[in-house]
């Protein structure tokens, strides 16, 4: 069973920066404008009239307004017979070959520091924020830009774990058959491939945009309760411009390697609870996942791959009761 740990500053912090990479990675292109799945949360999965499961969106905070699930959701995971989540949590009880401290080194350089690659100014930034929230200084020190740029994060106010590692918690507790749908591996590998210039313009355009961090999370809570996958993206790229008539090259790489490489990864693996490990239960609840929201949106996102490409029929479940307005004068 997922606990939470504690034990100290700078594991919290690590275990932060790991949830914030695996969370989706909420970036805008206006594209999506004109692109489908751009709003809900639920979904219910299924072929040859067959339902085989339900995806649901998820936003990576541990507010206690986005934790708390509706009963409608609860009761669809209950009757499931499978759990899939993201990616496990980087505790040894999950990943025993990769925990945090390993995944840690894969985000600093073994030979360079932050300061080689980005400058003198950008590096002491980085070391002055990220001490200040409990990371050693070598670590601070020799991060990568990438890695750095999703360090900087204001600190939760809130205590508990994100709805993702709670829901794997009662999974285990259920006894559901559990599976990841993206491993450490390919993560870092779709960040190691993406050009150097392009990390460290993100993360200068991070740090200009740190003390306005808690305004964007605000509006991005906003959206997620909406169910407003746009606004999400929206909210969650406000450190980026989005210069139409300039389009930002940086942007769009880091959308291909923080994003679509990763969709692609995911709809892939979701095949196996789909169609082959939970075979045995097809048409009993099947299996329920859980998945960054902005993994579900746009026609690069997981959604429109499994229907397009693997050929399920995607349905949206609403989940909130509609709101009756009182018209009596």
């Amino acid at each position: 069973m997922f606990k939470n740990s504690s034990s100290t500053k700078q594991f919290t912090y690590i275990t932060v920066i790991i949830i914030s990479i695996f969370s989706g990675l909420y970036f805008y292109n206006s594209f999506y404008k004109s692109s489908p799945y751009t709003e809900g949360l639920f979904w219910q999965v299924s072929k040859d009239g067959v339902v085989l499961g339900h995806i649901y969106g998820t936003i990576h905070m541990n507010d206690e307004k986005v934790t708390r699930l509706n009963k409608k959701v609860m009761d669809v995971f209950d009757n499931s017979f499978g759990y899939s989540i993201e990616a496990f949590p980087s505790s040894h009880l999950w990943n025993p070959y990769h925990g945090f401290e390993n995944i840690k080194k894969r985000m600093m350089f073994e030979d360079k520091t932050l300061a080689d690659v980005a400058g003198e100014k950008t590096a002491n930034e980085v070391f002055e924020i990220l001490t200040k929230n409990g990371v050693n200084k070598k670590y601070a020190t020799h991060i990568k830009p990438w890695a750095a740029m999703f360090s900087i994060a204001a600190k939760s106010k809130h205590s508990g774990p994100i709805v993702d590692h709670k829901l794997l918690d009662l999974a285990s507790i259920q006894n559901k058959e559990i599976y990841q749908i993206e491993s450490p591996e390919e993560l870092l590998a779709a960040f190691y491939a993406m050009p150097m210039d392009s990390q460290v313009e993100l993360l200068k355009a991070k740090i200009l945009h740190y003390p306005n961090i808690q305004n964007a999370l605000d509006k991005m809570i906003a959206a997620y309760l909406e169910e407003d996958l746009e606004g999400l993206m929206d909210a969650s790229t406000s450190f980026v411009d989005k210069n139409i008539i300039f389009p930002n090259k940086h942007l769009d790489v880091y959308l291909k390697h923080s994003v679509y490489i990763r969709n692609i990864v995911m709809a892939h693996y979701m095949q196996m609870p789909f169609l082959y490990g939970l075979d045995r239960h097809k048409g009993q609840g099947g299996t329920f996942v859980s998945v960054g929201a902005l993994h579900l949106l746009g026609d690069k996102g997981v959604l429109n791959i499994l229907e397009k490409q693997y050929g399920f029929d995607i349905k949206r479940v609403h989940y909130k009761e509609p709101i009756i307005e009182n018209t009596i004068n």
